[in-house]
């Protein structure tokens, strides 16, 4: 069993939709859709000098990543418990974006605006054994590293703050993961290869 299949039961507990491989269709304009000329880097939390936005997205995308998130019940209860608004009003994409991080670049711990936020995984090129090897003496009591690792940062029973550590590797090419908009969320730097960490991510809001 690889790493996305082994932890998606503890995402889905933890309120983290899961999501087997994006169409095709999905992909290919996720790869080639964006430009070079929109840079957002001034709009995110991320240490990463390569960010762009994507501009004029498809209505098959909007609709792909809305369909996705009302499958998941919990993800359909967490919007429920969103009271802003006296009146319904339809989900829409507001944000989409593609991240190329590099060697020892990061995010920080963040959230998001909007109702849900989402990550799409395009290419991960090291090896979490090899990750793991960079700080062999370093020892937690639930992970043995946390080199690019994501982690989503949560308040347990007593109100204290733990880190849910995702073992992102070459098994969550081409799967999403989507969460509330407000989970915060980080993604730690790896050091074993010189090709780029590529994500999209984007958040879905409340349309009035």
């Amino acid at each position: 069993m690889n790493n996305f299949e082994s932890q998606r039961q503890e995402l889905e507990k933890y309120g983290i939709g899961t999501f087997d491989d994006v169409p095709q269709d999905i992909l290919k304009y996720l790869k080639k859709g964006y430009s070079k000329n929109n840079k957002t880097n001034k709009n995110l939390a991320g240490h990463i000098k390569e960010e762009y936005d994507y501009i004029d997205i498809p209505l098959k995308i909007e609709k792909y990543l809305i369909n996705s998130a009302i499958k998941k019940p919990f993800l359909v209860d967490h919007s429920k418990s969103i009271q802003v608004l006296n009146k319904n009003a339809p989900f829409k994409l507001h944000k989409l974006w593609i991240n190329f991080q590099k060697k020892y670049e990061f995010n920080p711990i963040h959230d998001h605006s909007g109702i849900w936020s989402f990550i799409i995984f395009l290419q991960i090129p090291y090896n979490l054994e090899d990750e793991d090897k960079m700080f062999p003496e370093t020892s937690f009591t639930n992970i043995k590293s946390a080199t690019s690792r994501l982690s989503f940062i949560f308040y347990n029973y007593i109100g204290k703050l733990e880190n849910f550590y995702v073992n992102v590797d070459k098994s969550f090419v081409n799967k999403m993961l989507m969460f509330p908009a407000n989970l915060l969320h980080s993604v730690y730097p790896f050091y074993t290869s010189n090709k780029p960490r590529i994500t999209v991510s984007g958040n879905i809001v409340l349309s009035i």
